[in-house]
């Protein structure tokens, strides 16, 4: 299972990739949002953006479990610097061995100083790159996509090794 964070979600919608995404991980993960991340994307469409409606319909929100509601709570009151979603997110993760997707480097280290895997963007896009699922020129495009529909730079050094 792979715990998603909203700016990550947010940016798989936004470079419309999230079935690539999918097709990646087939057999292996499954993409979830947790609750409080389906709740941060609500703001977006209360603005008018539709980004969130892909997400929704290709993205299963969890339903969280008490002990992980009992480690969000414990980490919401000892880290107010990450947001609800990502602290959830953290929460599943450590209590079901799964990885957390995020784009927040405080909450990269948050969550690995707690023996949680992360993935990050960057990795996604060379994981795509080597399993052959889009050709360099496909990779470039959705970096451009990123960079302008997210104001996200993607360090390409860290992708086109």
């Amino acid at each position: 299972m792979i715990a998603i964070d909203t700016d990550f979600a947010s940016v798989l919608a936004k470079a419309e990739i999230i079935e690539l995404v999918k097709e990646l991980f087939s057999g292996k993960h499954y993409l979830i949002i947790t609750p409080k991340v389906y709740e941060e994307l609500q703001v977006p469409k209360e603005y008018g953006y539709t980004y969130p409606d892909e997400i929704f319909s290709n993205i299963d929100v969890l339903i969280v479990e008490s002990r992980e509601q009992e480690l969000y709570l414990d980490m919401l009151g000892s880290n107010p610097t990450l947001g609800r979603g990502e602290l959830e997110s953290i929460a599943v993760c450590m209590n079901r061995s799964a990885i957390f997707a995020t784009l927040d480097e405080k909450a990269m280290g948050f969550a690995r100083a707690r023996d949680t895997p992360v993935l990050h963007i960057h990795t996604v896009l060379k994981m795509l790159l080597k399993a052959e699922l889009c050709s360099e020129k496909d990779v470039m495009n959705i970096i451009k996509k990123i960079e302008k529909t997210d104001r996200r730079t993607i360090e390409l050094k860290l992708v086109l090794v």
